[in-house]
């Protein structure tokens, strides 16, 4: 009985946590620059450490022919999100998963949904994040972010999802600071 409560009582400690008591790790990927500048700003209020998710195919422009590179890898993630060949492949980020307790996802939003790249990386890596606290940053022109955070619920089925997310839009990059910084507390993240 008394493992049992002993058990219990670690378990509500755990999930009565925030994630300032963690070692957190910014994953992010930036097809314009404006989530690399949130990030910036992210990292330079908590501290926290930035790893960047780069495409494994280089020197692709996901604009041209009026987005067609973008929205076919769109489209082929939608038509067979469990298949592993439907995501674009990634580099290896510079950090050990492993090593983190919590984890900020930066993407920007395409096509109403997440970032053909940061689904291709948090789809490979899913097994690594589980059961680990996951807050969402998202950056777009105008489009709202519950196909991203429906994305990341879908993806990292296993984690700990931390509402809600924060959605900054493009126009809104060079004000970013005073949106995170009230966007902090809400998530639990304090230094």
């Amino acid at each position: 009985m008394k493992k049992i409560f002993l058990s219990l009582f670690a378990m509500l400690l755990l999930a009565f946590s925030t994630l300032s008591e963690a070692k957190t790790l910014v994953l992010y990927y930036s097809f314009t620059g404006n989530s690399k500048a949130i990030v910036t700003d992210f990292k330079d209020q908590t501290g926290a450490d930035v790893a960047e998710v780069l495409p494994a195919k280089k020197g692709l422009d996901y604009a041209a022919n009026n987005y067609a590179l973008g929205s076919n890898l769109m489209l082929a993630i939608r038509n067979a999100p469990d298949k592993e060949s439907s995501y674009p492949e990634v580099d290896p980020v510079n950090a050990n998963l492993a090593d983190y307790d919590s984890f900020v996802i930066a993407t920007p939003l395409w096509w109403g949904e997440m970032a053909a790249i940061m689904q291709g990386f948090l789809f490979r890596h899913s097994a690594e994040l589980s059961g680990k606290k996951v807050a969402l940053i998202v950056s777009s022109y105008s489009t709202g972010i519950d196909g991203v955070e429906r994305d990341l619920k879908r993806l990292l089925k296993d984690s700990q999802i931390v509402s809600p997310g924060l959605w900054i839009k493009s126009s809104q990059t060079g004000e970013c600071h005073e949106m995170i910084k009230n966007w902090l507390p809400e998530i639990g993240f304090s230094k």
